[in-house]
């Protein structure tokens, strides 16, 4: 992601749930890009097309660089994904669970930031704990209170109040471009507007194994569940491109699987 820079925060909402989904909270994902990243980009974070040269740039350059067609394609990823079951985010049963607001701030865009966005929603979800709460009923209404450390007892295992997520999935994409047949993988922004077509495939790092009806040396060949694949760009993709670029995929999720679980 060369010098790709993204800060990833998490927020925290109370909400009341849906009839049709009385236990499930949710997650909602807000994408931005700075002014610093370009005079393209205006203060809202959104693209200024009166400043951006639209000419001399691919389709696939153009919507990867595009905060809302990002944060469309970042938000189904991320909810298809199933990673985290929102039954988890319930406090009281159809009255109360949490709404996650992640917000991604692009601060210096140097290409392929579709994969350093879902890595650092990965990293942030990892790392949120929520805090406890109980409920109580004020003029026959609920209302959620936040609990002091010392209202509640240490968790089992010693560590401080507040409860973590529990991971079903865990996304890894790998972001690949089409140029003149050949393949650039994690692309930086000056080869973004020069490439005719772009994939992005999206792993998941839990699921990975070795498949050694593929191999007769006991290794096998590396696989596991694609969660999401999508291509950009007016260039057609070989099935042979289109499984090297997910055996790549595979292959960064395994190197990032020690620092991610």
């Amino acid at each position: 992601m060369g010098n790709t820079k993204i800060i990833t925060g998490i927020t925290l909402q109370v909400g009341t749930p849906s009839p049709s989904q009385p236990k499930s909270g949710e997650i909602s994902i807000d994408i931005s890009f700075s002014p610093l990243c370009g005079n393209q980009y205006n203060v809202g974070g959104r693209v200024n097309f009166s400043e951006y040269n639209v000419g001399n740039k691919s389709s696939a350059a153009i919507s990867y660089s595009d905060p809302q067609s990002l944060e469309s394609y970042i938000r189904r990823v991320v909810l298809s994904s199933e990673m985290v079951e929102l039954d988890q985010l319930c406090i009281a049963e159809g009255k109360a669970a949490w709404k996650i607001v992640v917000s991604c701030m692009v601060i210096n865009h140097d290409g392929n930031a579709v994969d350093g966005i879902l890595l650092g929603i990965d990293v942030a979800l990892k790392d949120l704990k929520l805090p406890p709460v109980k409920v109580e009923i004020v003029d026959k209404n609920p209302v959620v209170r936040f609990l002091q450390e010392g209202d509640i007892e240490e968790d089992a295992d010693g560590s401080s109040f507040g409860k973590t997520l529990t991971f079903q999935k865990l996304m890894v994409p790998l972001t690949v471009g089409f140029f003149q047949g050949k393949m650039l993988v994690d692309p930086s922004l000056e080869e973004e507007l020069l490439c005719e077509g772009m994939m992005t495939v999206v792993v998941d790092a839990m699921s990975l194994h070795h498949d050694e009806n593929q191999s007769g040396d006991g290794n096998g060949m590396l696989t596991g569940d694609i969660l999401d694949l999508t291509k950009s760009g007016g260039n057609l993709a070989a099935i042979e491109d289109i499984a090297a670029c997910v055996q790549l995929a595979f292959g960064r999720a395994k190197e990032l699987q020690s620092i991610l679980l």
